[in-house]
């Protein structure tokens, strides 16, 4: 009877210590990828300063001097006080106003880090555009909410040069972590069928392997097929893909041709199709922008974006081996419900905010909605 009780403490303490092991290690691998990202931000802050001189020294522009008056409202608006007075207290607020950029940077990389798989199923096209974006409606906000500047008032050479810095450090960024950890197991191979005496193969071997005569080639083996998606999952994918579509008609579909599904025809995996997706999406994002493009919640617009969904949701069906009406009926419903609930949040957020920022963060909401779904 002891004995047996011993067994059963033994047992819940070791439970509880692999338990305690477990959330140790989950912890531990979630820090490093806060690291990773973290240095990648830094990286990336140091490329966008550098086209931010290079920009000052083609152009002959001055320097910002919005990164220091962000800090002195900032300062304000909390109670605190910049020391000094006259050039000391010039010099801490430019100090201070690059180290919150670098801060800035170094925050949006580690929020990246924690989700690297996401960031490599938007692809080499949409992930610096995205990394970048959210940097840049990072800092556009905190602007436009401090009262330093009005995003709405900036013309396009100030939208210029906002957009190529920041693009640059969503590129470095993403390449930073779009490869995939280093210690990856590498597929593991089958091993050569053991041989008997003389290298034949015994009987039982010809008959398990397939038998052939010395004369003819060995029959290739067949491609492995692929796996079922389960219905539940692809019906949430569908749905994301359709929400997706929703914010912005061509994404879905952009994104499934970038990532060559196994559901698209041959001719929409060639890879001449890959650029011209990606230029028909980063041509619907430009014209979002635009002070003359039509409701999406008018007919056209919506019914673009239900055959739009249907299409995407087919060829996610198709590639899962799964009836494609489910899926279609599901990311249509998403669409349209997408596309009504993100057309009035735009609508009011734009009363408070400069409506290109508000339109950016919808951008990013939809290439990830669309990179979740494919």
């Amino acid at each position: 009877m002891p004995g047996r009780v011993e067994g059963k403490v033994a047992f819940i303490t070791g439970t509880a210590r692999g338990r305690r092991s477990g959330r140790r290690d989950q912890v531990s691998g979630q820090l490093k990828k806060m690291l990773k990202g973290a240095m990648a931000g830094a990286a990336g802050t140091t490329v966008l300063n550098a086209v931010g001189y290079g920009d000052m020294a083609l152009r002959g522009r001055p320097a910002s001097s919005t990164p220091e008056q962000v800090v002195k409202q900032l300062a304000e608006r909390s109670g605190l006080t910049i020391p000094g007075s006259g050039q000391a207290r010039q010099s801490r607020l430019e100090g201070l106003g690059a180290l919150t950029g670098m801060a800035t940077g170094v925050a949006v990389g580690a929020a990246a880090g924690l989700v690297p798989g996401a960031v490599r199923r938007l692809g080499p096209l949409a992930g610096p555009a995205a990394i970048g974006g959210a940097a840049m409606l990072a800092t556009d906000l905190t602007i436009a909410v401090l009262g330093v500047s009005d995003p709405r008032s900036w013309d396009a050479a100030s939208w210029l040069s906002d957009a190529v810095p920041h693009l640059a450090f969503g590129a470095v960024v993403y390449a930073a972590l779009a490869q995939p950890p280093s210690g990856s197991a590498a597929p593991a191979t089958t091993p050569p069928a053991a041989t008997h005496e003389g290298g034949q193969d015994s009987p039982a071997d010809r008959q398990q392997h397939g038998a052939s005569d010395p004369g003819q080639p060995a029959a290739a083996a067949p491609p492995p097929a692929q796996p079922e998606t389960p219905a539940p999952a692809l019906l949430g994918r569908a749905a994301a893909l359709g929400a997706a579509t929703g914010l912005r008609a061509t994404v879905a579909l952009a994104a499934l041709i970038l990532r060559r599904n196994d559901g698209l025809p041959a001719a929409l995996r060639h890879p001449a199709a890959r650029p011209a997706a990606a230029l028909a999406d980063a041509g619907e994002l430009v014209i979002d922008k635009l002070p003359m493009t039509p409701s999406r919640l008018e007919p056209p617009g919506l019914a673009g974006r239900v055959v739009s969904a249907s299409l995407a949701a087919a060829v996610l069906a198709r590639a899962g081996h799964q009836r494609p009406i489910p899926a279609m009926a599901v990311a249509s419903a998403a669409a349209l419900a997408a596309a009504k609930v993100c057309h009035d949040a735009r609508a009011a957020l734009a009363r408070h905010l400069p409506d290109p920022a508000v339109a950016v963060a919808e951008d990013a909401l939809a290439i990830g909605l669309a990179a979740l779904g494919s």
